[in-house]
């Protein structure tokens, strides 16, 4: 790729990096004339399906242990063994600037004053895009490249506290934009919102959500104030409100990528053995929408140190039909991070009844029943007493799976305890992605790591 990788030079990539999707969802992408907030903003959401429900949500999955990879000789057994390389990030890094951030870069700049609705959905999409790509990589490029359509073609990279500032900013001024009445607007989001079809509330409390999020992440640079800033914000989070998540649909180019990855590469990718034995081990009902059944008809999963072992479990129907929905930020997340900034202040019970919240949420959320008496009295009836960081931190690791979350936390906790593939070189899990080549390559002001046991700066 060339170096405008992370510029956002080309007004129309909308019409290139999703035309395929663009395609199935009744837009033309090659029409200038379509070339609309509304498309722009289509365009930015199936962008952000891409970066949460595709690769980066497959690799961190295994880094994690929530699956393993398998089948000799392919990309999913190399990074098994931890062997992830500049080159395997290219696309992934490539979707999140030149795919949603551009389209929303764009829709703001062209449309954003008279369509504050567009305009805030934007933002909370560029929140979640950049929080990504700060997550994995640490210092990325976010306000030259924001400037780069004024003919930027090698912007800097940011501190990862200064991006991490920056999201909460966009997230701020999302909810600004978001809360103004309709009359302010020129038009009106509807269904070309895949997320929440124009429903500005839905939004703004996904919005808080999110806020939440990156007030936790920095759990080990101020244990005190991220908790105080986390529950700040959870308190604006309504518990009737839907969930933020991916939509894919059965039909074409829209299809859930867990479940078009398995289509194209069989035995590539299977359940893994840790996670597999905690479901079983707690007779979690969530197990049977998790992971399929193996071949001799049960649940089992593929040891970390052994790729051969492909007769294990594949992903199951609640993450991986054809329109399984991907979760981007959920009631279920925000109650965990509120159990979690509770335990950080010493507020015990209060902890553990959003924990207990937490765990019935999730049940629900993925089998569509609500908690039975015997698994909430197993695994969601925790007392000032009795919870701890890791039951938390373990429990939201079941919840969240598919998204990168379970990834992010494991680096700040250290839980679940998990032992790293002991047939790798440094017998240790990696801490974040190597900076892409074409980074590397074309931007001589890119922050260059390739040290893939480097922790990015909230790691600490």
């Amino acid at each position: 790729m060339k170096k405008t990788l992370f510029t956002f030079l080309a007004l129309l990539v909308v019409a290139t990096s999703c035309q395929d999707k663009f395609d199935d969802y009744g837009i033309n992408p090659n029409d200038p004339e379509t070339v609309t907030a509304a498309s722009l903003l289509t365009g930015a959401e199936v962008s952000t399906f891409a970066a949460y429900g595709g690769q980066l949500g497959r690799v961190t999955s295994m880094l994690v242990q929530q699956t393993a990879g398998t089948s000799e000789g392919s990309q999913t057994q190399a990074f098994a063994n931890y062997i992830i390389t500049e080159a395997d990030v290219t696309n992934e890094w490539s979707n999140l600037y030149n795919g949603s951030l551009n389209n929303s870069v764009t829709l703001i700049k062209d449309f954003g004053t008279a369509n504050p609705y567009y305009a805030g959905m934007s933002k909370i999409l560029m929140a979640l895009n950049i929080g990504v790509a700060t997550d994995l990589w640490g210092d990325v490029p976010y306000t030259e490249a924001i400037q780069a359509l004024s003919g930027n073609f090698n912007p800097k990279y940011d501190k990862q506290e200064d991006v991490i500032n920056s999201i909460q900013k966009l997230l701020d001024e999302a909810i600004v934009n978001l809360s103004v009445p309709v009359t302010s607007n020129k038009f009106i989001p509807g269904k070309d919102d895949l997320i929440f079809n124009g429903d500005t509330k839905s939004w703004i409390n996904a919005a808080y959500i999110i806020k939440a999020r990156y007030a936790n992440r920095l759990s080990q640079i101020d244990p005190q104030g991220s908790a105080t800033k986390a529950l700040e914000y959870l308190a604006k989070v309504d518990p009737k409100a839907p969930d933020m998540e991916a939509k894919f649909f059965n039909t074409g180019n829209t299809f859930n990528q867990w479940y078009d990855y398995y289509n194209n590469r069989t035995n590539y990718l299977k359940m893994g053995k840790f996670f597999i034995d905690y479901l079983v081990a707690n007779k979690d009902p969530r197990l049977p929408y998790f992971a399929s059944k193996d071949e001799a008809g049960d649940y089992s999963g593929t040891p970390v140190n052994d790729q051969d072992a492909t007769t294990t479990s594949d992903p199951g129907p609640g993450i991986a039909s054809s329109d399984s929905p991907i979760p981007l930020a959920t009631y279920a997340e925000a109650k965990f991070i509120e159990a979690e900034a509770q335990l950080r202040l010493n507020q015990a019970a209060p902890a553990a009844l959003a924990f207990n919240a937490a765990v019935s949420a999730s049940v629900l959320r993925v089998t569509g029943s609500a908690i039975s008496a015997d698994f909430a009295k197993t695994a969601a009836s925790e007392t000032a007493a009795s919870l701890t960081l890791e039951k938390l931190i373990t429990q939201k690791y079941t919840a969240l799976f598919t998204q990168i979350e379970p990834y992010n936390d494991y680096r700040r906790t250290g839980f679940p305890k998990l032992t790293a593939n002991q047939n790798s070189s440094k017998k240790a899990i990696p801490v974040r992605l190597p900076t892409s080549q074409d980074e590397r390559v074309n931007n001589p002001n890119a922050t260059v790591v390739g040290d893939i046991y480097a922790p990015v700066w909230w790691d600490k």
